[in-house]
């Protein structure tokens, strides 16, 4: 049967299409009747908040796990919250406001069971790149040139206006449904990206292990390059002291690493290298006195307590336009990235429009704060999985922690010499470095992907992670359209004796050439294809006819004698467009008058409503479409066996070639304009022809034939 045939057969149902203004009427009566009832806004306020429903439904059981996993997860974001608020180019006490602040919002708003939303060193590394560039680390403190209008900044300042900016995106994307945007950001790419700015990050922090100053101004094209020319020239200012310490600091966390926490990690309690070697330094600084005798530059004074909360700054957030929409961006698409993979593993969904709700609250809340831009943690989410975590009540339990360690462990450590920190923020950046030896893995599943990965790590590495954003999702969508711009034509054959499953004849040994040429377009033709698409059929369409006037084969495509129909199967064609179907209607036409008849099979019902309301059902004939390849070749078996005895047993298959012949009078009677006769034909098993009266010309639609029965129409 054929594709109208099966359609009515299973009753078919197309989609009714909807104007735009039904469809916004039908989209705010929904709204309404969910907000005008106290049950619907009820589901409104749970759906926006959804600690309002987990909340009720709170297992006991879950509670003895939770506090354990939130004892852990406070005791390690200490270390991590000052060693990551350094990699942000702040004073180490800001990245403990940045881990207690958000975890209480992402708390009530957030749909992730694990994720932990706090620091993260790819977006630390971006806000400190934005900082510096406005605010380089001069040894007088002054501003950069081009904004000499920005008056008594503070670090701090710079950065909680960037952080209340990027809530402030977040919430708009969030309210205008724009969290599919994340998807044109692909993993080669944000992977790329991170191994860029980690180089940004390891140059950033040798300044810290060396005890020397920076001289170079963030932010320029190459500036990574002027950096490392900067160390370089002023190697010799190194402090002993310092080198010293910090070489002792990363034998002692990298032997912890690989030796101590590999394995107590698997027991759900991670040993807390980092904060012992924070306390016991800072013992050691304090009573060796380790600035007054040698130097060694020390974290100095910690307010014990929060920072009073303040506006941030609107008229510096001019300036930092675009690194609000690329740390909005690639924040959200680490944060459903991992809220994803725990959910999985987990066995519960995730809400990817709501978590960028509460991702946005989360920024422009805690910004108030002295919070600089969050996302979701993804070593501390691990460290609290590891240990046990249920709920968001880990997050909670682990904010107490942090609660005290800031109203009285500040001054404690005022002593802390800063290179420990650099250490502690080189050795957790030690597996993103590592990623590079991905790239041969990455190589064997896609070059493409690779081809992105390098492309954004090189243009992060050279300029600035912003434009290695926009660098990365420029290329992946270049690549995409490429993918579908250059698509292949397979030649397929049969494996089995059923007939049911056709395979690429180059890639499957067992895969036999059929009599009937069955060829596959790997892509939905559209407008950046069609030429390909044409020229590959007609490439096709010329063997076919080649064959037929030789009488024999053409580059191993299997012939029938003056007549070739060929099976194209659609089973790629996932959409179309406007120029798709011109195309599909012109090959059609070239391909009769060449003595080919293209038999569609496997097109989507999508694709076939598309073509109903584009007219091309009515154009072409309806024996032209077929479910599935094997229907398709039932008609082309026929036609090539005995088509002349066909035509008078089989209805069906007569229907299917009056179309045919139809169609090609339309091809050319506005030449013709006469009544056309049905002619007996010998060797073909239709032909019209027609012989103008006063002449002696003779015209056929199919080609010329040897044996005709001429019906004079004078």
């Amino acid at each position: 049967m054929n594709q109208i045939e099966y359609d009515c057969e299973n009753e078919f149902i197309a989609r009714e299409e909807i104007s735009l203004p039904r469809f916004v009427l039908n989209k705010a009566k929904q709204s309404a009747s969910e907000c005008c009832s106290s049950r619907g806004i009820w589901k409104i306020v749970q759906r926006r908040i959804p600690a309002l429903r987990w909340i009720p439904r709170y297992k006991i059981a879950d509670l003895v796990p939770d506090i354990l996993a939130g004892l852990t997860t406070g005791i390690y974001s200490i270390p991590q919250g000052m060693s990551y608020s350094v990699l942000a180019s702040l004073p180490p006490v800001y990245g403990l406001y940045a881990s207690f602040f958000p975890p209480l919002i992402y708390f009530f708003f957030g749909s992730s069971k694990h994720s932990s939303c706090s620091l993260f060193s790819l977006l630390c590394i971006m806000v400190a790149k934005a900082r510096t560039n406005i605010l380089p680390d001069f040894d007088n403190g002054t501003t950069a040139t081009e904004y000499k209008d920005l008056h008594d900044l503070t670090p701090i300042s710079v950065t909680t206006s960037l952080c209340l900016l990027t809530g402030l995106i977040q919430l708009g994307m969030a309210l205008a449904r724009l969290d599919i945007l994340v998807s044109y950001l692909s993993d080669a790419a944000i992977c790329g990206l991170t191994f860029g700015a980690v180089i940004q990050a390891v140059l950033s922090q040798i300044n810290g292990v060396l005890g020397t100053e920076s001289h170079t101004i963030e932010g320029t094209f190459l500036h990574n390059y002027y950096k490392l020319y900067d160390i370089c020239e002023h190697i010799g200012e190194t402090n002993i002291a310092t080198l010293i310490i910090s070489i002792i600091v990363f034998t002692i966390l990298l032997t912890s690493k690989y030796m101590i926490e590999a394995r107590t990690i698997k027991k759900g309690v991670p040993f807390p290298t980092e904060l012992i070697v924070i306390i016991v330094a800072t013992i050691l600084s304090h009573f060796c006195k380790f600035e007054e005798r040698w130097k060694v530059k020390v974290v100095s004074e910690i307010k014990r307590g929060f920072s009073t909360p303040g506006i941030p700054r609107f008229d510096v957030m001019k300036y930092l336009i675009g690194n609000g929409i690329s740390i909005a961006i690639v924040g959200f698409a680490l944060t459903i990235s991992f809220g994803k993979l725990f959910a999985k593993k987990h066995g519960y969904r995730v809400d990817p429009n709501q978590e960028l709700l509460a991702l946005g609250l989360s920024n422009a809340i805690s910004s108030i704060f002295g919070v600089f831009p969050v996302c979701t943690s993804l070593s501390k989410t691990i460290v609290s999985e590891a240990a046990g975590a249920r709920t968001q009540l880990t997050g909670m339990v682990s904010c107490v922690i942090l609660l005290i360690a800031i109203l009285w462990m500040g001054p404690l450590l005022e002593d802390l010499p800063v290179c420990i920190l650099s250490c502690i923020v080189l050795v957790s950046l030690r597996s993103l470095l590592l990623k590079i030896f991905e790239l041969p893995k990455l190589w064997r599943c896609s070059k493409l992907d690779v081809v992105i990965w390098v492309v954004t790590a090189i243009v992060t590495i050279l300029w600035d992670i912003v434009e290695g954003l926009v660098a990365g999702i420029i290329i992946a969508i270049l690549l995409v359209v490429t993918r579908t711009q250059w698509p292949r034509l397979y030649d397929l054959g049969v494996i089995d004796e059923t007939q049911s499953d056709f395979r690429e004849i180059t890639r499957y040994g067992k895969a036999t050439r059929l009599q009937v040429p069955i060829f596959r377009f790997d892509a939905p033709p559209i407008f950046t294809n069609i030429d390909i698409f044409k020229k590959k059929l007609r490439q096709i369409v010329d063997k076919l006819s080649e064959g037929n006037e030789n009488g024999g084969y053409s580059c191993d495509l299997p012939q029938l004698k003056n007549w070739a129909p060929l099976i194209l199967d659609c089973s790629t064609w996932i959409y179309t467009d406007s120029m798709g179907i011109e195309a599909v209607k012109d090959i059609n036409e070239e391909c009769l008058k060449s003595k080919v008849v293209i038999l569609f099979a496997n097109l989507r019902s999508s694709v076939c409503v598309q073509y109903h309301r584009a007219g091309l059902f009515s154009s072409m004939c309806d024996g032209q479409f077929y479910p599935s390849i094997r229907d398709a070749l039932q008609i082309a078996d026929r036609l090539k066996n005995d088509p002349t005895t066909m035509l008078n047993e089989d209805t069906c298959l007569s229907k299917f070639l009056s179309d045919l012949q139809k169609k090609m009078d339309d091809l050319s009677a506005s030449n013709l304009k006469l009544p056309i006769f049905v002619a007996r034909v010998n060797e073909i098993f239709l032909l019209r022809f027609v012989k103008v009266p006063g002449s002696d010309e003779k015209s056929s639609h199919l080609g010329s034939i040897s044996s005709i029965e001429e019906c004079d129409l004078s």
